[in-house]
């Protein structure tokens, strides 16, 4: 009997290292396999700390607009000192530059041509107060012309209309310009 105890001893000891051997091997298996999940931190507990300034941030100002295309109907008249001036009407463009007050207009098209009546070129200053426009006509006989604007209108910052009168050589001559 002796020896059937001994192979018996023998069996399970080899059958225990075997199992050993086994569960060792699951385990580093399943360690190996098994994910990482992060653990929570506590909370830190903040210092008191001082406001760092905020940065004052200025808004950018928008460039003024200085330089202006300028569209104008040139209406012409007789006046009760020259009542036989007949009437007629073009169109004009130009430029007007706020920072000088220089306004040019030349003739563009015709709406009403009396006969022997030509376009004439405007070349003047606009007051501060945008509410005067002298200046001289640039044609030959001509001389300078003057007006004061009765109707403002939106648009750039002479738009309106503006009455008054110049001299060629026809005589003083009744002026709207409605400017767009």
């Amino acid at each position: 009997m002796n020896r059937v105890f001994r192979k018996t001893k023998k069996s399970t000891v080899q059958l225990t290292s075997l199992l050993d051997l086994l569960f060792v091997m699951v385990f580093l298996s399943l360690v190996q396999q098994k994910e990482v999940i992060p653990t929570k931190k506590a909370p830190v507990a903040k210092t008191k700390t001082e406001a760092t300034p905020k940065k004052v941030v200025k808004p950018v100002p928008k460039p003024v607009k200085s330089f202006y295309s300028v569209k104008a109907t040139f209406h012409f008249y007789g006046t009760n000192t020259n009542p036989k001036i007949p009437s007629g009407k073009y169109l004009m463009q130009g430029s007007y530059d706020k920072k000088t007050g220089k306004l040019q207009l030349g003739g563009v098209a015709w709406l009403n041509r009396p006969q022997n009546y030509d376009m004439v070129p405007l070349s003047g200053v606009i007051n501060d107060s945008q509410d005067s426009f002298t200046g001289r006509i640039e044609f030959i006989g001509c001389k300078k012309f003057t007006l004061k604007r009765k109707i403002k209108n939106s648009g750039n910052p002479i738009s309106g209309e503006w009455v008054g009168k110049y001299n060629c050589s026809q005589g003083d001559t009744g002026l709207t310009l409605s400017i767009q």
